[in-house]
C-alpha cells in the first residue's frame, strides 16, 4: 500500500508542473509559485543516491530559483535519508499519513449557521484560497493561484469552502485530489482563525472525503500538521497508516 501511495502522490506531484529526472529523484516545479509545498523531488523506491547524484538535485531546483526540498514516504527508499542528511539536507519535518475507506467515514455535522459549497466563479475560488492561505499563513492569493485552482477542478479536483449564512463570510475551505488509481488525498483543510474550534474542520475533511469515494476512490488519505489536526482527522474515520518525510536544503 505504500508503494501504491507514492506512485499516487508522484502522479500528483506531476500534474501540471515541469518535471525533471536527475539520478534516482524526480523534480516537479510549479512555474508560477515558489511555495516550497508546490516545488520537491520524490526519490524512486530503493534509490541510494551518490554524492553526484545530490549535487545534481540541489541544482535542479536552485537553476531554477527553487529551494531543495524532498517529499517522501521513507520506508520506500531508507537510504535516502542519511545521504541526505550527510549533504546538508535537514528534516524539516517527519508528518504521520493517515488513510479512511468508505466504510470508515463518520459523521461530522455541519455547524449551524454554515453551509459547505463548491466554489465556481473566479471570486468563490479566490475566497476560498484566501482563507487557506490566511490560515496556513501565506501571502494573499494571486491572480494565477485562481487559475491553476480552476483548471484543477477542471481535471478533477474537488474543493470546498465553508461560508457563513449570517455574512456571507468564508471561513474556509479544502480540496480533495483527483482520484487516480482509487486514491485521492484530501488536503488543504483550512479555517481561517476567526472560526475555529466550531467543528468546521472535521466537517470540511468528511464531506471532501464522501465526494472523493462518490468520485469513485476506494482510499483517501492525508497528511495532519500537528496532533490537534490528527484528532479532527481521527474524529472522522482516519487511522495512521505511514509517515511522509519532509527535508529541505538552504542552498
Amino acid at each position: 500500500m505504500s508503494r501504491r501511495l507514492q506512485e499516487y502522490m508522484l502522479a500528483s506531484a506531476k500534474n501540471g508542473r515541469e518535471v525533471v529526472r536527475t539520478g534516482p529523484f524526480t523534480v516537479t516545479i510549479t512555474g508560477h509559485d515558489s511555495n516550497v509545498y508546490l516545488n520537491y523531488a520524490v526519490p524512486d523506491p530503493g534509490a541510494d543516491p551518490s554524492a553526484a547524484d545530490i549535487e545534481a538535485l540541489i541544482a535542479a531546483f536552485t537553476t531554477r530559483g527553487r529551494a531543495p526540498r524532498l517529499e517522501y514516504l521513507p520506508n520506500l527508499a531508507p537510504a535516502v535519508e542519511p545521504a541526505l542528511l550527510a549533504a546538508g539536507f535537514t528534516v524539516a519535518d517527519r508528518l504521520p499519513l493517515m488513510e479512511c475507506g468508505p466504510d470508515g467515514a463518520a459523521d461530522q455535522p455541519v455547524p449551524p449557521g454554515f453551509e459547505l459549497v463548491t466554489p465556481k466563479t473566479d471570486a468563490e475560488v479566490e475566497a476560498m484560497l484566501a482563507a487557506q492561505h490566511e490560515a496556513f499563513g501565506e501571502a494573499p492569493p494571486t491572480p494565477a493561484h485562481v487559475a491553476a485552482t480552476r483548471a484543477k477542478a477542471e481535471s478533477g479536483q474537488l474543493q470546498l469552502l465553508a461560508r457563513e449564512l449570517a455574512t456571507g463570510e468564508t471561513a474556509g475551505g479544502g480540496i480533495a485530489a483527483a482520484v487516480r488509481d482509487g486514491i485521492s488525498e484530501v488536503a488543504g483543510i483550512a479555517v481561517r482563525p476567526a472560526y475555529e474550534r466550531r467543528g468546521l474542520g472535521a466537517a470540511l475533511t468528511l464531506h471532501l472525503t464522501r465526494a472523493a469515494f462518490a468520485a469513485g476512490a476506494t482510499l483517501a488519505f492525508l497528511t495532519p500538521a500537528g496532533d490537534a489536526q490528527e484528532r479532527v482527522y481521527a474524529r472522522v474515520g482516519y487511522r495512521r497508516a505511514d509517515s511522509v518525510l519532509f527535508l529541505s536544503h538552504s542552498a
